[in-house]
């Protein structure tokens, strides 16, 4: 009897431990948002994690109507990662493409976009805003690839529930 609840409780194990290492850490928030129209340019742009990201292979690039005005280098505090931009940059559409290593090790990329009718520099866009169309939102497809994972720890644990109470239940008569 005692073999049967080990070998349950190592089956249950196996099964369970593998669902937390296949989830990735994913942006959960981007300062400015994607998308946004903003009065004023920020002096920076935020992107908030679900977990705290490694400085390891940190790349930040923000792209605006004269090009790159990234300044200086992306630092990590804490979930967030953080990118100065330059004092020079204009008002307009702007783009922000990433490459983050999450605290698992693995890449986290994407891009968002916004635009600031006026610039660091005091300079107001012209134009309007444009729509950005991405072809995939880098963070729904995490969230998809962990439901497999969590279904299955899901449906295991319920399964080694059941055969517990089973077994439970035939000892006590």
């Amino acid at each position: 009897m005692h073999r049967l609840v080990s070998l349950l409780l190592a089956l249950g194990l196996v099964v369970a431990l593998p669902a937390s290492a296949v989830a990735h850490d994913v942006v959960e928030k981007t300062t400015p948002s994607d998308g946004s129209v903003l009065e004023q340019l920020p002096g920076t742009v935020t992107l908030t994690f679900a977990e705290a990201p490694l400085a390891v292979g940190l790349q930040v690039v923000v792209t605006g109507p004269t090009g790159k005005v990234s300044e200086g280098t992306a630092t990590v505090s804490g979930l967030d990662v953080v990118q100065p931009i330059s004092p020079a940059a204009p008002g307009g559409d702007y783009t922000v493409g990433y490459r983050v290593t999450s605290s698992d090790g693995h890449p986290v990329t994407g891009t968002f976009h916004f635009y600031a009718r006026v610039g660091l520099d005091g300079s107001t866009a012209s134009g309007h805003p444009t729509v950005h169309v991405d072809a995939e939102d880098p963070a729904a497809g995490a969230k998809d690839s962990q439901f497999v994972p969590i279904m299955l720890t899901i449906v295991s644990t319920l399964v080694l529930l059941g055969i517990g109470a089973y077994v439970f239940t035939r000892v006590r008569r």
